[in-house]
């Protein structure tokens, strides 16, 4: 298991990853796709407070699809935890 955290935003563009052993500093992501990757969490998390039935998982269907394929990209296969810090 892997665990992604997502940080303020640096000039690399940068995030962290603990896979056990220790955190290991990732960069060069892109800053303006890192925070398009913040912002559609931040939108998941919204979406999670919504009461209204099949609203939130509207929301979060289109910003899940964009979301796995941008992880994928960047982490690879197999399972990981982002946490947005």
């Amino acid at each position: 298991m892997r665990y992604i955290v997502i940080g303020n935003i640096g000039s690399d563009a940068g995030y962290w990853v603990w896979d056990g052993t220790g955190f290991h500093h990732v960069g060069g992501w892109g800053v303006d796709r890192l925070q398009e990757v913040s912002a559609a969490l931040n939108i998941i998390r919204e979406a999670s407070r919504l009461q209204t039935p099949g609203l939130a998982d509207a929301a979060a269907k289109v910003v899940s699809d964009f979301l796995t394929k941008e992880l994928q990209g960047q982490l690879g296969s197999g399972t990981a935890t982002v946490i947005l810090a």
